[in-house]
């Protein structure tokens, strides 16, 4: 059975360059935060890291040292049985809901669970979903 909360994640974005991914994870943990989910991209020289943590207000402190722009923004986190087909579910839930879903990520493992963070066109709808 899939459960969703509301949740923050922190949208940090800087100039790409070699060792960003080093020199952020340690400023957060520098910060005694931990990470709980990420997303890491470079599009047309800027790097984007999407964030999810124990305490956003920390991180956000830190990753400004950097001079990193850093914003806030509404995603839901999903747990969900790790099972062929659970993704297909929830995508479907969104679906009949006429809820677009704007990006996720996440990840699995070996564990019996799978925990997914998604962007929505409509949090509060996609929460009643669960």
């Amino acid at each position: 059975m899939a459960q969703a909360h509301a949740a923050k994640q922190l949208v940090a974005t800087m100039p790409t360059r070699v060792g960003l991914l080093a020199d952020i994870s340690d400023t957060i943990r520098s910060a005694g935060v931990n990470i709980t989910a990420i997303s890491a991209y470079e599009r047309d020289g800027q790097a984007k890291f999407l964030l999810v943590t124990d305490d956003n207000t920390k991180a956000g402190e830190a990753l400004g040292r950097l001079a990193a722009d850093v914003r806030e923004k509404d995603v839901l986190i999903i747990e969900l049985d790790n099972h062929v087909g659970a993704l297909a579910d929830v995508a479907k839930k969104f679906a009949e809901a006429g809820i677009n879903v704007e990006y996720t990520y996440g990840t699995t493992g070996p564990s019996d669970k799978a925990r997914l963070v998604f962007k929505t066109s409509d949090h509060m709808r996609s929460l009643g979903l669960f």
